[in-house]
């Protein structure tokens, strides 16, 4: 079980309180989803596996796996659209595209993505 795919369990709760017009339940899941995206534990599940060409490297997650609901999530609680991006990292459902040549400066810029997200 990863990271994303807990977050994938609140945000499909998130988005039935959103329809309920729970107001103090969804703001309590909101900052419980907070809390999660911002433990030094939280990370997005890469394969080890990347594909670089053309000055960019494309991760995918484990098991080919697509997270919808959280990257809506996401997007909503950071007052952004999907991609998520970091500095050198677009942040996808299904992949991760990093603007780096190499898979090694990938790794690293990643990294760095992660934390700053």
């Amino acid at each position: 079980m990863t990271n994303l795919d807990e977050l994938g369990r609140s945000a499909t709760k998130y988005a039935r309180l959103k329809k309920s017009w729970n107001d103090a339940e969804l703001a309590r899941r909101a900052g419980s989803i907070v809390d999660s995206i911002s433990l030094p534990s939280f990370s997005f599940p890469p394969k080890e596996e990347a594909l670089s060409s053309s000055g960019t490297t494309a991760y995918v997650y484990e098991s080919n796996t697509t997270f919808p609901g959280p990257f809506d999530i996401l997007g909503e609680l950071l007052h952004s659209k999907v991609p998520l991006e970091g500095r050198d990292a677009k942040f996808w459902p299904g992949e991760i595209i990093v603007t780096k040549q190499s898979k090694e400066e990938a790794d690293a810029a990643l990294g760095m993505c992660v934390e700053e997200l």
